[in-house]
């Protein structure tokens, strides 16, 4: 698995996501290719972690690791990724608020 995969496995929630992060935390983040995250990808996760598949801890940790890879470009959604990583300044996370987000970006 290469660089991008892992990014790709992460940022989707895949099920092999806990083996990308030793695949990501070798590799630079800046050095090669930079990992595109979608609108579609981001609302695929959030629609899962509405579903109850995905923890909403998870989520915030998620979070702040792509707001802090430099090979991770979320600037498709830059302003989600930032009310999610900063809850303290944007209130509460709950699936309510995951519903509202979810519908304003998509």
């Amino acid at each position: 698995m290469d660089k991008l995969d892992a990014l790709d496995e992460f940022a989707r929630f895949g099920d092999n996501r806990f083996e990308t992060i030793s695949v990501i935390t070798s590799t630079p983040d800046t050095q090669g290719d930079v990992y595109i995250l979608t609108q579609d990808v981001f609302c695929q996760v959030l629609q899962r972690v509405i579903d109850g598949e995905i923890d909403i801890d998870e989520l915030e940790l998620w979070a702040n690791v792509v707001e802090s890879r430099q090979d991770i470009d979320e600037s498709a959604v830059e302003g989600a990724i930032y009310a999610l990583s900063n809850n303290e300044q944007m209130g509460e996370l709950n699936k309510s608020t995951l519903e509202k987000l979810l519908r304003i970006i998509h």
